[in-house]
């Protein structure tokens, strides 16, 4: 029975070289993703304070009311730059059989 390299006198150093070779090439030549890279809400949102100059921690300084109006705006733009979910169609089965 042969059990390929692990047969006695069989070349190992060359087979595992061409190994690695072949995984080396399958690296660089990588299909990339059909689909871009999509930010995530709260990438978006942390994107969004850094335009306005404003931290978490600057937010949570504020007193309440202007606080809800900081946080209302920023879920505004927030919402207005989030790509739309895709849409699923979903669909029932109608037997029509008499």
């Amino acid at each position: 029975m042969y059990l390929g390299m692990s047969q006695p006198g069989a070349a190992t150093r060359e087979l595992a070289f061409t190994a690695s070779d072949r995984m080396r090439a399958q690296s660089r030549s990588a299909v990339q993703p059909a689909n871009p890279f999509v930010e995530s809400r709260d990438q978006i949102r942390d994107r969004i304070l850094a335009e306005l100059g404003v931290d978490r921690i600057t937010l949570l300084k504020l007193n309440p009311q202007a606080r809800i109006e900081s946080e209302i705006s920023i879920m505004i733009e927030t919402a207005r730059r989030t790509p739309p979910a895709p849409i699923r169609a979903t669909g029932n089965f109608v037997d029509l059989r008499v």
